[in-house]
């Protein structure tokens, strides 16, 4: 249990000694949360197949986290840092002894769910192969033959001695290690599983069977080291530091992220995961050669590295999630109309209920409108074969002016970045990479378009990525404008990026950093100022992570002057709900379902003017000090009903949701009825709520739900009408 400081029965304004205040380490939030992804592959209410997905999101989440994360951890203590400075705390080397003692125990949990779902998949006709013995006689050919012809020819062993020294062995790559002995002498010996699939399938009498690849190679390591006896094998897999930072006095922020880029996968290494136990000589061999403590090493008891599930692709409808229809709103025509429908009235989106195509097709639109003289884009994230990349190029090649401000410092998106930014230059585009001690994370796209001889500019702001693929699987907003005043505030944070002019002077958008948070703490304080006052004071929050000690410290000020506050956090959280006057006021939820919840939108009860907003920006201290990010009001009063809708909905829902308690997350009572907002917002009100208009269709050509039937629904619980129910809404 957290201990609590007794002096803060004082009053707000010594909420400015940090020390004194509980927090949730941010690395120890993390781990909870991919607890919670974890259990979405151990839910009944999950379709199998599905439920492999979610192992394998477990398994890249882990690697991205030790890579980055634990890697930084391991660089204060390498540095020599080992006080802590904050309390509830732990000491850098406290807490890298319990990060790994926490992601052992999940570990063990993710494989003991593997475990149970492969028992019940053989029952379906696909059987997982998991050692190179149950590659028995019924498939022993088959696999032999993806031996000779598929892994042995790609695969080099090396005998490790005077004369062949051990191969580097590049990040994230599962190896065979093993024991050989000859002559009375012992040899280790290397396989390194690079450039090989993972997963090999064998269809064979109406049965599907999955073999990992280094299961196909101990059945015939004998034939590899037919000279030698073999003693002893494991299976290794290292994790190396992933992370690097740019130099502020770099010249050129292109040659210099492709610098770094190459020295990724050799980073130090971090994470050694092993099969099995290494006896105490190959242990001390592998460190010397990889330079890692015993304390990095991780026991995986069954597979290594469950991330490759995500290339199983069986079609087996029954197994999967059903087809998702997407709603189109049936007043929007996918022609050079849409500015007229855009500049009548905004237009709000939420993806995947509503086709992110819309996005894509206005873009390709305007590259061939002969009125559109100029398209700007701020490009963060973007699929392998973008549409809108190639709608940029058009643009481009018709004479018009295309300006594109892409971020290189997207993590694990470096490469591909750097790749679109030459073939768009090389098409004509005016490109550039942002800042150098700045990450780019707005989201914004902006057509100039010559209207009546009169200047109009259309507006884009989301709170995702311009990534087609992922915008299937998060949910997003998508904000379509043509107001002027904030056309103008786009159009001058445009010229602000392409270092034009200085960041700031804005009327409806608030950019970080160093705006954003001031602007949060001052919305707050006039929730605390009305709470002080006797008035009803609510917050409600969306967003996916909050670290930021100073908005943390605001909130639990706000909560001790009576405000009620609601937030819907789906990954990290350092604020510890309902601590006795402190906290006992905030409530803390997440939701993790079959959609990745990434928007962020916010609601302030502002003594009854109900101000809403969404933002790029999560409420961390990188989002608000180191990422240029944007937050927005939303002011059309049907858009901001859509929003609260959005709000409601993630608050009321009890299947894909867990509420915090203290530092633990504990899982709704699952006796109760389903309440799954994430199923309802699509079947139920995704045409009315995120659309807003009288009639609806569907990609697919299928007519929507009645409208009246969705209010009628909606009608039941609403926690901006029940502030005296807030606590009662969350009941397990």
């Amino acid at each position: 249990m957290l201990k609590v400081n007794p002096n803060l029965q004082k009053k707000s304004s010594e909420f400015l000694n940090i020390n004194s205040y509980p927090f949730i380490n941010r690395e120890i939030s993390w781990l909870y949360f991919n607890e919670r992804v974890l259990s979405k592959a151990d839910s009944q209410n999950v379709p199998l197949l599905e439920r492999l997905k979610f192992l394998s999101i477990f398994s890249s989440n882990l690697d991205e986290f030790y890579m980055i994360r634990v890697a930084g951890v391991k660089e204060v203590i390498d540095a020599g840092y080992v006080s802590k400075s904050i309390v509830n705390e732990p000491a850098p080397p406290e807490l890298l002894q319990l990060i790994n003692r926490l992601a052992q125990q999940l570990i063990d949990k993710q494989q003991n769910i593997f475990l149970k779902l492969v028992k019940t998949f053989k029952s379906k006709k696909i059987v997982f192969i998991l050692t190179p013995d149950e590659i028995d006689s019924d498939i022993i050919d088959l696999a032999e033959e993806i031996w000779l012809q598929e892994i042995m020819p790609a695969i080099s062993p090396v005998i490790i001695g005077p004369a062949k020294p051990f191969p580097f062995v590049y990040n994230k790559l599962v190896s065979i290690f093993a024991e050989l002995h000859k002559g009375g002498n012992k040899y280790y010996a290397i396989i390194v599983l690079e450039n090989l699939k993972r997963i090999y399938k064998i269809n064979y009498n109406n049965t599907l069977y999955i073999i990992f690849a280094e299961n196909i190679i101990l059945k015939f390591i004998n034939r590899i080291f037919s000279s030698y006896t073999i003693q002893n094998t494991n299976i290794i897999r290292i994790t190396r530091n992933a992370d690097f930072d740019i130099a502020e006095d770099a010249e050129d922020l292109l040659e210099t992220i492709e610098f770094e880029l190459s020295k990724r996968k050799k980073g130090d290494v971090v994470r050694v995961e092993t099969n099995s136990v290494l006896d105490l000589n190959a242990m001390s061999f592998l460190k010397s050669k990889l330079n890692f403590s015993g304390t990095d090493v991780l026991n995986i008891k069954y597979t290594i590295d469950l991330s490759c599930l995500s290339e199983l692709n069986i079609n087996r409808k029954q197994f999967l999630y059903k087809p998702f229809k997407q709603y189109f709103p049936s007043d929007i025509h996918l022609n050079s109309s849409i500015f007229k429908r855009i500049k009548n009235k905004d237009i709000i989106l939420y993806r995947p209920y509503n086709s992110f195509c819309i996005i894509s097709k206005l873009v390709e639109i305007a590259s061939n409108d002969i009125n559109v003289i100029a398209i700007k884009m701020t490009l963060y994230r973007t699929n392998k074969d973008s549409s809108i990349i190639k709608s940029l190029i058009n643009a481009a090649k018709k004479g018009k002016q295309v300006s594109i401000i892409i971020e290189l410092k997207a993590r694990f998106d470096e490469e591909k970045n750097i790749e679109w930014s030459k073939v768009l230059e090389d098409a004509g585009c005016i490109v550039t990479y942002g800042f150098l001690e700045l990450k780019l994370h707005t989201k914004n796209l902006l057509i100039v378009r010559k209207e009546n001889k009169k200047i109009v500019r259309y507006c884009h702001i989301s709170t995702g990525n311009y990534n087609e693929i992922t915008a299937n699987i998060y949910t997003d907003v998508d904000y379509l404008t043509a107001g002027e005043q904030i056309g103008s505030d786009i159009s001058n944070l445009f010229n602000s990026l392409m270092g034009y002019s200085e960041f700031g002077n804005y009327k409806r958008i608030t950019v970080s950093p160093g705006m954003i948070r001031n602007r949060l703490i001052e919305l707050i304080d006039g929730e605390i100022i009305n709470a002080h006052k006797g008035l009803n004071a609510k917050i409600a929050v969306k967003v996916n992570a909050l670290t930021d000690k100073k908005i943390i410290l605001k909130l639990y000020e706000a909560s001790r002057a009576g405000v009620k506050i609601i937030m819907v956090i789906r990954g990290i959280c350092c604020l510890v709900p309902g601590i006795k006057n402190i906290s006992e006021n905030i409530i803390v939820k997440s939701m993790v379902g079959r959609f990745l919840e990434h928007p962020r939108i916010l609601y302030f009860y502002a003594g009854g003017e109900e101000k809403t907003f969404i933002s790029t920006a999560d409420w961390m201290e990188r989002n608000m000090d180191k990422r240029i990010e944007l937050l927005l009001e939303i002011k059309d009063a049907d858009a901001k009903e859509k929003l609260m809708t959005i709000l409601d909905c993630n608050m009321r829902d009890n299947y894909n949701s867990w509420v915090l308690q203290q530092e633990r997350y504990v899982k709704y009572d699952r006796a109760a009825a389903r309440n799954d907002k994430q199923d309802e917002l699509h079947n139920k009100i995704a045409e009315f709520y995120l659309t807003g208009i009288n009639k609806y269709s569907s990609i697919d050509g299928g007519i929507a739900n009645d409208r009246k039937e969705a209010e009628e629904k909606e009608k039941t619980v609403n926690y901006f009408d029940c502030q005296n129910k807030l606590g009662e809404i969350f009941k397990n």
